[in-house]
């Protein structure tokens, strides 16, 4: 189970690494004179992906109430 929990935050690290660079990206693509709608939705996209894997991650490695190593 704790392998399967280091790969889903590998997963969501790898997600929210790229959610970063696109939010970024879309930010500077705001600065040109005649910015473009696709970095912004591929941003938008990645975040929300990016949220969705957290939140899921999170219910479904989360540790019973009973045990010691919380």
């Amino acid at each position: 189970m704790k392998r399967k929990k280091l790969v889903w935050e590998c997963l969501v690290g790898f997600c929210g690494t790229f959610a970063a660079l696109a939010v970024a990206q879309a930010v500077a693509n705001l600065l040109r004179p005649e910015p473009l709608v696709w970095p912004a939705l591929l941003a938008l996209v990645l975040v929300i992906a990016t949220v969705t894997l957290w939140r899921s991650g999170q219910n479904r490695f989360e540790l019973p109430p009973d045990d010691p190593q919380r």
